[in-house]
């Protein structure tokens, strides 16, 4: 009997153990060749989620990383286009709240009532820069040359 389990421990220690060594090496090796095999399809992924994300990029006409920039061109941009003059463009607004920061954009327009809603309409929808949260229109009066025009102050807010 003790023959036996001296036999079973002894046939353990040499070929057992070894094996179920070798058979955990041998898996582990076959999950890194299975990974290496599915790196060139990852990378493949890569690529075209790299090509998918430049041309939504390029689709919101955004060009450098500054939110703050990228805004300022187009509300520029669309000044001209609907023949507005921008009479103020401040910095932004920060404020953090129970960990989601908003930025608040502030910035006065000068024209035409419709003029100003498009130009509003178009900066609200076609870009990513927030929703407008306020529009306040301002009727003033030049004394000078006693004509009356438009001021609008617009607030962009984008929560992050």
């Amino acid at each position: 009997m003790v023959g036996f389990v001296l036999v079973l421990m002894l046939s353990y220690a040499l070929a057992i153990s070894k094996t179920m060594h070798m058979r955990k090496e041998f898996h582990a090796l076959e999950r890194e060749q299975q990974q290496y095999n599915n790196l060139s399809q990852q990378l493949l992924l890569l690529h075209k989620k790299e090509v998918y994300l430049d041309s939504t990029l390029q689709s919101l006409n955004l060009d450098n990383t500054s939110i703050e920039n990228n805004l300022l061109r187009v509300v520029n941009q669309e000044a001209e286009r609907n023949h507005l003059k921008v009479i103020n463009f401040d910095p932004p607004h920060v404020h953090e709240m129970a960990g989601t920061q908003s930025k608040t954009f502030n910035f006065v327009l000068r024209g035409t009532f419709i003029d100003i809603l498009k130009a509003v309409h178009s900066i609200e929808m076609q870009s990513s820069f927030g929703e407008v949260v306020h529009l306040n229109l301002v009727k003033q009066k030049n004394y000078r040359t006693g004509q009356d025009f438009l001021e609008a102050t617009v607030f962009v807010q984008k929560l992050e």
